[in-house]
């Protein structure tokens, strides 16, 4: 069989080949030595002012520092953060974007939206996590119990009339009521809002009964008397709100945490990948850092790529299943 060239044009078109690889392999590392040359974008699956955004802060401001270049935070809050992680799907994969989000965004999304514009399982690489924190069970006025046991019994008295409010379908808050739910055997009436403020607000002014929500959002409200905390969903007591009983105490195999964590686009250079986790290691490492993170109720967590992953994995089983057990609809 003849070559579709002469043999001397077919030896041209090979070194040309081979020094075209060269040449961009040369690119390639030289970009990444001089890794970040421009500003980074943090894009946030959650809207600003409330915990993880204050969190995002922190360490955007840190690692801004660290690495020379300003890291921007660019908000994206609707839809559970599937805009958030669409616009890191459609980024290059270069480093300058990065996704902080939660499990809603990472965990849930897949198995509650019937149709996603990226592939979760594969666009994404894991960076680490940054912070994980208990939620706290608060009532608002209109319901006049004062402990676990007492809401558990009188959901259970008045099944589907005892209403909690979340930030949407899918959301932490609104997971945790249906592993209460599915504990208790309870039947609560879900709320959804369009944000975790709005839920809050309307717990306070009695519109809504109860919620499960981060202790830095609730606290100011529990100081204040409009808030009543009955129970944490920790493991163990939360240094935020260490007079506030577990909820496993009352509701045994109960426990659910928030957490947050940073993803970059599948395809980022190995190189880019060990600096920007370095960047962010050490951020969460800083003394300060951790300082400001334990004032929002979070304590500050890291992990290396392999690691984030292999939680992400079994925490989508995790979430599978009660969204299954929960019979919580899949959305278009």
């Amino acid at each position: 069989m003849s070559l579709p060239f002469p043999k001397r044009s077919w030896n041209q078109v090979l070194a040309f080949a081979a020094s075209f690889a060269v040449a961009c392999t040369a690119v390639q590392a030289q970009d990444t030595s001089t890794y970040p040359s421009k500003p980074i974008r943090m894009v946030m699956s959650q809207p600003p002012g409330n915990a993880p955004d204050i969190l995002a802060r922190i360490l955007s401001d840190h690692v801004s520092k660290s690495l020379g270049q300003p890291v921007i935070i660019e908000y994206k809050p609707s839809a559970g953060g599937v805009i958030a992680l669409d616009a890191a799907a459609k980024a290059a994969p270069d480093g300058y974007t990065v996704v902080f989000a939660g499990p809603s965004a990472l965990t849930v999304a897949p198995y509650i939206k019937k149709k996603l514009p990226y592939d979760p399982f594969t666009d994404f690489l894991a960076l680490t996590i940054v912070g994980q924190s208990a939620n706290v069970l608060v009532v608002g006025p209109s319901l006049k119990v004062d402990t676990m046991a007492q809401l558990v019994q009188h959901i259970k008295s008045n099944p589907g009339k005892v209403q909690y409010g979340s930030a949407g379908i899918g959301s932490p808050a609104h997971l945790a009521g249906e592993l209460l739910n599915a504990l208790t055997g309870a039947q609560m009436l879900h709320i959804p809002y369009k944000g975790a403020p709005q839920a809050l607000n309307d717990v306070v002014a009695g519109t809504v009964d109860l919620m499960i929500t981060s202790p830095a959002s609730a606290k100011a409200f529990i100081s204040g008397g409009r808030l009543k905390a009955l129970a944490s969903t920790g493991q163990r007591p939360d240094p935020a709100l260490p007079d506030v009983p577990l909820l496993s105490d009352t509701v045994p195999q109960y426990e659910i945490t928030q957490w947050w964590g940073l993803v970059l686009r599948a395809g980022t250079p190995e190189p880019i990948v060990r600096k920007l986790h370095a960047a962010f290691v050490a951020a969460l490492k800083d003394p300060r850092v951790q300082s400001q993170f334990q004032l929002q109720g979070v304590v500050p967590r890291m992990t290396t790529p392999a690691e984030f992953e292999a939680f992400l994995k079994l925490e989508r089983v995790r979430h599978q299943d009660l969204i299954k057990r929960a019979n919580i609809p899949m959305e278009d």
